[in-house]
Parts: C-alpha cells; structure tokens; sequence
C-alpha cells in the first residue's frame, strides 16, 4: 500500500491530517505518512526510533453506540491476536496493540510497501500465468499455516491480498478471521448485515448462513484466481445479496471461455476451487502444490529447502516396528541385490539424519519411476515409512501420498496375503495425506475402510484405533455432518474413559471438539430439510 498525505485533508474530527505528521507516540513512533483510512480508522507509515526501522501504525477511533463499538474493538483486537498467532512470512508481523491516551486503539505492524490485487487489476488488467500461479502458490500456503494453527481469514479478497515489488504475496485483514477452536467466551464477528466476509467472494455455505470453514477460504481463492485470470469478477449483481444468491445457486463460465491460453490443469485447479459443495474442493496444501508447476521457475529449479520442517505427530499413524527378516530374505535375492538395498538403505537414513528435503523427493521419485529396483521399497519399509512421514511434516503431501501407495503396493507384492502393521500404516498414511489435501470424502471413505482391518490387527482399545476413530469424527465435523461427528464422539470418550482414563490429551481433544459442536449447534440450529 502507498500514499501520502494530502495538503489540507482532515481526519474523521475535522482536524488537518498534516496535524500528525511528526507527531511521536508511546515515545517511540513517529508518523511520517498516512497511507490510508476508512471510516473509523487510519494506516499511517512511521519509524521506530527504538529499533531503527520503519513499521505500520493502524489506527482505530470508534464512533457509534456501544454494541456496535464493543464488536468492532474486539475485532481490531482479534485482528492482532489471530495474526500473531500464524506467524508466517506471508503474513505481516505485529508489533504491538494497545490504547492511547485519547481513546484511539493503536496496532503496529511490519510495514509492507507494494500493491494490492485490485489496484493492480485495476491498472494493468488480467495476470500473466505463472504470476496469477505465483500468487495461487504463496497464498495457499498462507492458508495452509493459518489452518494449521486454527484460524480461517473469512475475508480473503484482492484488496486484502498485497504483492511486493520482490514478488511476495502478504496477506492482510484477518479483522473477522475465525478460530477453528475457539475460546469459549470469544464472540462470533460478523459484519452489519450479519454475514461475515465480502459478497463477491463470499462461500455458498456462508451465504446460506453457515458457518466458514477452511473450504470457504479456499472458495475465496478460487474467486480471487478467476478474477486475476479472467480479468472480470466471477459474479456481476445490482445488489449484495443478489451476489450471494449467485454464488450459492449459480454456475460460473469456464475460465476458457474468457481466455484460451489457459493450461487445462490450472484452469481446472480453479473450477475445483469454486465447488458449491466444500467437501469437493481441494485443500489448500494441494493448491499450493499444483500451482508451483505453473510459476516462473518448475521445482527443479527452485532452492534446496533447509533446515528442520516442523514435525507433526499423526495420531492415527501407527507405532510401526523394525524392518522385517523375512522381507531381507526374500526370494530373487542376490549379493549385488543386497549392496544395491545397502545403498538405498544408507541414502535414505542421511536424508534423514540431515532433514534434507530435496534427497528425500530425490529417492521417493526414483521409486516411483522405476530407477531403482522395487524390491528396495522393501527392505527398509520403516526407513522408508519415516521418510513420508518426514515429507509430510515438510506438507509435501502429493509426493508422500504417492510413496505411502507405491509401497504398499510393493509390500502386498513381496508377501502375498501380508496384513501386517507395515501395510497398515501406508493405509494410514494415504488416509491422511488425502485429508492433509482437503479429499475430505477420499480421506472418510479410506480410514472407514481402514478402522477394521486395525481394530483386528492391535485391538479396539489400542491407541491407535481410538485416535483413528477420533480423525473419522473429526472429517465428519469439518464435512458439517455434526450429528454424526458429535455421536462418534460421545461414543469414543465413552470408550476413552473406560480403555485410557488416565490419558488427559486424548480425552481434552474429544471434549474440546464436542464443545466446539454443541457452540456451532447453537449458533446454526441444523436444518430439518438437510
């Protein structure tokens, strides 16, 4: 966002802005420009004379009766709250929240300079490809954080999406943004008219007052991508909620139809994007890996990823055991067989030992290519199970998925008949990544298809068969099947308490999903009809 003050201009008290040029707050910030403002509230560029660097200061002086003034104060609060909380590059940092002294809230943030999307479809018309890619790319995997640490933006939209001069997508405004676990005592915003969120970008399932969902942020992509692509708005309406009634009743044109240079595969990423029903859109995870084929650079050229990715436990994952002797000895062995398997076994656990993402996406497509000898899928299946689950704490879910089948596949191959643990956990393993991607229906089908083969391989009270049937319910709630989901819950903390009483987490997960039920329940009664 750029901007200046204007000679003369007044704030919302008839006061000159130029009036605040200079003017130093908290002792530590001083205004230098104002770059923007709506009506309650000012973005001001400013200097932190602490730290030696240039920030955001916003602004916001309520005016209004008390109701609407509590909502909007809590708002400006959460934005604060909600955007600490995701901590990614994409979205801006902050600094601090607080009160002046004449009753004006204040929020410093990381100051970005650039443009947004709808200044720069306004100026410049439709996106190339790979930069309408490039923004596909980076926002999804914004969303893919935000998500992960339970918060959904609600509003996503060209003019709360930001591109800077060096490429990179912010995302801003998380001001109505939702916990996905809430607090119990945090309100549900919205806006005037009770729906929160933007008529032209707004979810069939939240204009038909329903709650917002990961899915709808993902339907607010695929709005957004329609727009940069075709260079007009995805629905065109006289009136706000004659734009809901189009985006819950109507079927947009093909993107073909407004350019034919589109590549099929994208073209149909964003038609996916813009399902009526969430439960067929694709996760965010899954956008942000189909867009990356079609930026600038293909992944072959893109840098090493380094460092440690953030490891997430599975719980439906099992406890898997060592490699198998009767595998190593399997038939068709030879010594060159056996110092091949040695090979891949020892690159495999230095990939490992050193987090090393581009080898493990290196030996995986070996093996799906046929570069290597099937049979080397074999020997070190845990090695091997290690490996995707290391791809997966990485979030490259297709490449993990495609192992978790590719060795199952070798494993059924290598022992006719086997049903051991191994095969579980590539079941698992693929159940997850399908719901990682948002195949929210592929996800149920496949760990309902999977829950009876491990309550006779462990048990029904082991661990893992009580966390699987924790991750069924769970698909079932974000499906918005919650009569189904609250009763596979009450069931599983019947069968909690009786199996592990002792086990707090397990039971807090189950008591805090129903909690979040019973809240969503109340606030949107399910309807008879449905």
């Amino acid at each position: 966002m750029s901007g200046a003050c204007g000679a003369g201009r007044r704030d919302s008290g008839g006061q000159s802005v130029n009036q605040y040029v200079n003017q130093r707050i908290l002792g530590r910030y001083t205004l230098e420009h104002l770059l923007g403002r709506g009506g309650m509230g000012e973005v001001w560029a400013a200097r932190d004379g602490r730290l030696e660097r240039s920030v955001a200061v916003k602004f916001l002086a309520p005016r209004g009766q008390s109701s609407s003034l509590s909502a909007i104060e809590e708002r400006f609060r959460r934005e604060a709250r909600y955007t600490a909380r995701i901590r990614h590059s994409g979205v801006p940092v902050v600094h601090d929240i607080g009160r002046l002294e004449d009753g004006r809230l204040y929020l410093v943030m990381e100051l970005v300079r650039g443009d947004t999307l709808a200044t720069l479809l306004k100026d410049g018309g439709p996106f190339a490809v790979p930069r309408a890619a490039a923004v596909a790319e980076q926002t999804a995997g914004v969303l893919v954080r935000a998500h992960g640490v339970g918060v959904v933006h609600r509003d996503l939209k060209p003019s709360n999406l930001m591109l800077t001069p060096s490429g990179k997508v912010k995302v801003l405004d998380f001001g109505i943004a939702a916990a996905l676990e809430p607090r119990p005592d945090e309100p549900r915003l919205t806006t005037t008219d009770g729906i929160p969120g933007t008529p032209g970008f707004i979810s069939p399932e939240q204009a038909d007052g329903g709650p917002a969902t990961e899915s709808s942020d993902l339907y607010a992509v695929g709005c957004v991508l329609y727009e940069l692509l075709a260079g007009v708005a995805l629905f065109a309406a006289p009136t706000p909620h004659a734009l809901m009634y189009k985006h819950v009743y109507e079927t947009p044109r093909p993107l073909g139809e407004h350019r034919a240079d589109l590549p099929a595969d994208l073209a149909g990423l964003v038609m996916r994007l813009l399902a009526k029903k969430p439960q067929d859109r694709p996760g965010a995870a899954e956008v942000r890996e189909t867009a990356r084929r079609w930026t600038v650079r293909s992944p072959a050229e893109r840098p090493a990823r380094t460092g440690t990715p953030e490891r997430r436990t599975d719980p439906a994952t099992l406890r898997l055991p060592g490699g198998r002797a009767d595998r190593a000895s399997a038939p068709g062995r030879t010594a060159a067989g056996d110092d091949a398997s040695d090979v891949v076994r020892a690159r495999l656990r230095k990939v490992l030992d050193t987090q090393d993402v581009q080898g493990a996406l290196a030996l995986v497509k070996e093996q799906l290519h046929g570069l290597s000898r099937p049979l080397d899928w074999v020997v070190p299946a845990a090695d091997w199970l290690r490996l995707f689950e290391f791809l997966m704490g990485a979030e490259i879910y297709v490449v993990a998925m495609s192992g978790y089948r590719g060795l199952r596949q070798a494993l059924v191959e290598a022992v006719p008949e086997a049903r051991d643990k191994d095969i579980l956990a590539c079941r698992a393993g693929f159940a997850r990544c399908l719901a990682e991607l948002g195949r929210t229906q592929e996800a149920l089908n496949a760990y309902q298809a999977l829950l009876p083969a491990q309550r006779s391989a462990v048990g029904p009270s082991d661990p893992a068969v009580l966390d699987m049937r924790y991750e069924i319910a769970a698909i079932r709630a974000r499906m918005g099947d919650r009569p189904a989901a609250q009763r596979e819950l009450r069931d599983l903390r019947h069968d909690l308490m009786r199996h592990l009483p002792d086990d707090g987490d397990r039971n807090e997960r189950v008591d805090a999903l129903l909690g979040r039920l019973a809240r969503i329940s109340r606030a949107v009664p399910t309807d008879p009809a449905h």
